[in-house]
């Protein structure tokens, strides 16, 4: 069996107080971390409200631009329109949002803007369609289009499209062009 070093209280002191030493220095440490957490924590918030009021600023562009062009030459599919922007029912059944919505007596386009088109805006469509049947119940009699304008539609996304019979609008230029394959009416 080896000798085992007694230890003095000296040393026992000198110990304890090199521990006290450590921790004041961990806990500076954690202070300090816990700051620097905080800083970026509110960087990161003040980055996603800026890179929301971008996302903002470029679905109002997106409406805009489709606004402007649609009213400038009210025509779809080589029929003449009026053109209402956001028409909202009274009274309201199902609460949403019209973006625009085109009507020649016995026909009604209503037409949702999106900067970037997802899958999930083409099948958005159908619950429109839906929402706008009920709250506006005299357009029963009415053939409706659902139609989707964007700057980008990717091809599974104009493949869905297709597939469910929505008219897609995509700039072309300083005119809008119609890319859906699969055209038909509700």
């Amino acid at each position: 069996m080896k000798n085992q070093k007694e230890t003095s209280w000296a040393e026992i002191r000198a110990m304890l107080k090199e521990i006290a030493e450590n921790q004041k220095e961990t806990d500076r440490r954690f202070k300090e971390t816990d700051r620097r957490f905080k800083e970026t924590e509110k960087l990161i918030k003040e980055n996603a409200k800026l890179i929301g009021g971008i996302s903002a600023s470029n679905g109002e562009f997106c409406e805009e631009y489709f606004i402007n062009t649609i009213k400038a030459n009210p025509t779809f599919l080589g029929e003449k329109f009026m053109v209402f922007e956001n028409p909202k029912p009274r009274p309201v059944v199902i609460n949403d949002q019209y973006d625009l919505v085109l009507e020649n007596g016995n026909k009604v386009v209503l037409i949702e803007m999106k900067y970037k088109a997802k899958v999930s805006d083409v099948k958005g469509m159908l619950l429109k369609l839906k929402s706008y049947r009920a709250n506006f119940p005299m357009y029963d009699d009415y053939k409706i289009y659902l139609c989707l304008a964007s700057f980008r539609f990717r091809d599974y996304v104009k493949a869905r499209a297709a597939e469910d019979g929505i008219v897609l609008l995509q700039q072309r230029g300083e005119k809008i062009e119609v890319v859906s394959e699969n055209l038909r009416f509700f």
